[in-house]
């Protein structure tokens, strides 16, 4: 395998408590009730918009027409931007297996549905020097599980389809890797209970970081 590519949030980092807060931020503006980590856990992985709008939907925001909503998102994004990795870090163990992939010579890219703006700056702050593609939504490419994004990558990077695997934690990540024809991983760590990947018939590969390192290194 020449390529290991990454989903960013619940494979990579935990960026739960940002997302909460920056959520939080904008609900409240509204006279929304809070959301919780587990409320947060449950909306995200189809991108920050869907997110909210699943948080609008349990929360209760008083008299929210579209434009207000697009206003609320504006302001989710404007706190989120501000304030990206105040509480977000790598899963223990995610540093030194980047490390060892990259000793290895493999190379490494992350493909997102979070915003590319905050993405970048995500990668850069906490994640940086590993990776030779990394982007997200606004590049010009649909939503996973839409495969596009990550078949850029694999272009970008000079690998086929069957030279990679793509490592994610959701539901949405085993589609996309498997409309992309390339082998996936899916972990439990992350954002996604194994009782629910498993219910929606999604076969996992690892259940820490340690137990995908050693699968990864089977693989390479």
């Amino acid at each position: 395998m020449k390529a290991v590519f990454f989903d960013l949030d619940g494979t990579l980092l935990d960026t739960l408590p940002d997302i909460r807060n920056a959520m939080n931020y904008a609900l409240r503006a509204y006279g929304g009730e809070m959301a919780s980590l587990d409320d947060v856990r449950r909306y995200v992985g189809r991108g920050l918009h869907r997110a909210l709008s699943e948080a609008v939907t349990e929360k209760n925001p008083k008299g929210l027409d579209e434009n207000e909503f697009e206003l609320m998102f504006s302001l989710l994004l404007s706190y989120y931007r501000k304030h990206p990795v105040v509480e977000t870090l790598p899963y223990p163990g995610i540093p030194e297996l980047l490390a060892m992939l990259k000793d290895k010579g493999s190379r490494l890219g992350v493909v997102s549905n979070k915003s590319d703006v905050l993405v970048q700056v995500i990668i850069n702050t906490l994640l940086p020097d590993y990776f030779s593609f990394v982007a997200g939504e606004g590049k010009g490419f649909p939503l996973k599980p839409d495969p596009q994004l990550l078949l850029e990558g694999l272009r970008e990077v000079g690998s086929s389809v069957d030279e990679c695997i793509y490592v994610g934690d959701s539901e949405v990540d085993a589609e996309t890797g498997k409309r992309a024809g390339v082998r996936t991983l899916i972990v439990s760590y992350g954002f996604r209970r194994a009782e629910d990947l498993m219910a929606s018939g999604v076969e996992i590969s690892a259940n820490n970081v340690k137990e995908l390192a050693e699968k990864l290194s089977s693989l390479l």
